[in-house]
């Protein structure tokens, strides 16, 4: 069994289409036979109130493949023991070496990142008995998954940290407050509340808000799932009337750069509007500057896919640092 990552290289044109949709190229009878594995692998998503994933699957046929191989995400599977476009497309790919291996091992998948097109994914699923290499896919989906993801990240991240990257907020948050996050075009302080360690950023269409709240050493009662439950209650007030659903919560502890976070996704509701959706929150301690910190974010987007939004937020949040170093382009 084989698992591969392949890089290209050399200047080439940026990837076009969505960047949240994986095009899946295979004949009739191998997505008959991959169709389960592949589609449980992009099943992860979020509550919206609707449920939304984080990627939706596409299956094309092979007559299509010269269309989506130029796609930001693609996989291509084949049965090597047929005389088709994906088999002779792998065969003609790959090295004898890299054939002999797969001949040996009955099944591989190699990841291409960036083979045609700059923030590309390309993933070949490859062998010779389909139901082996069905469960192959189920028992490295994580791999498969965070493969798609990574690249979701770097194209995301160069679309929100354009040419308009808010560079002065930045600076005057760090002069200010010792912190800063990247900030992308068209968000603003919405409010600011320095006696309570309290900011709020924001932007329209759709909204978007996230906040950054802190206090001095460690607060452990944050870094629990009832803690922090209460302390979104807490700046719930300051949102003004913004409550956290307690049904569907969901809290795991996750690496924020090379912090440990306790981080806790659900649903908030407006108390006297109709309004609502997706919040994710994120607490830890930060070493250097001795606080603790509680960064929330929150999308409103009726009719939209506003796990996107918040994925781009999750982004923003990466970026959180209370040292100096160069600026970031």
């Amino acid at each position: 069994m084989v698992l591969v990552v392949l890089s290209g290289c050399g200047t080439k044109r940026f990837a076009k289409g969505p960047a949240d949709v994986v095009y899946v190229l295979a004949s009739k009878e191998v997505k008959e036979s991959l169709q389960t594995a592949i589609d449980t692998t992009f099943s992860f998503g979020i509550r919206t109130p609707q449920f939304q994933r984080y990627f939706s699957t596409d299956w094309r046929p092979l007559n299509e493949m010269s269309e989506y191989i130029y796609y930001p995400g693609t996989i291509i599977i084949a049965d090597l023991n047929k005389d088709d476009a994906a088999s002779h497309f792998v065969k003609g790919l790959l090295s004898r070496e890299r054939l002999e291996s797969i001949k040996k091992d009955t099944v591989a998948m190699f990841a291409l990142p960036d083979t045609w097109r700059q923030l590309q994914m390309l993933v070949m699923v490859a062998g010779y008995d389909m139901e082996k290499l069905s469960s192959f896919v189920m028992e490295r989906r994580g791999w498969l998954f965070s493969k798609f993801n990574q690249k979701y990240i770097e194209r995301q991240s160069k679309y929100i940290f354009n040419q308009y990257e808010q560079k002065n907020l930045e600076k005057k948050l760090w002069e200010d407050y010792n912190w800063m996050l990247r900030i992308p075009s068209d968000y603003v302080v919405l409010r600011e509340y320095p006696n309570r360690n309290f900011i709020w950023l924001g932007r329209a269409l759709p909204y978007r808000w996230i906040s950054i709240s802190w206090a001095g050493g460690i607060k452990t009662e944050w870094m629990t799932a009832n803690g922090l439950f209460n302390k979104r209650e807490k700046i719930g007030k300051l949102y003004q009337q913004i409550r956290t659903e307690e049904r569907f919560l969901g809290h795991k502890f996750v690496k924020l750069g090379d912090r440990d976070a306790l981080r806790m996704y659900g649903l908030w509701y407006h108390d006297e509007k109709a309004q609502g959706g997706p919040f994710v929150t994120y607490a830890f301690y930060d070493e250097h500057s001795d606080r603790t910190f509680v960064i929330d974010m929150m999308v409103f987007a009726p009719g939209e896919k506003s796990i996107n939004y918040i994925r781009q937020m999750e982004i923003m949040t990466q970026t959180f640092r209370t040292t100096e170093q160069d600026d970031q382009s």
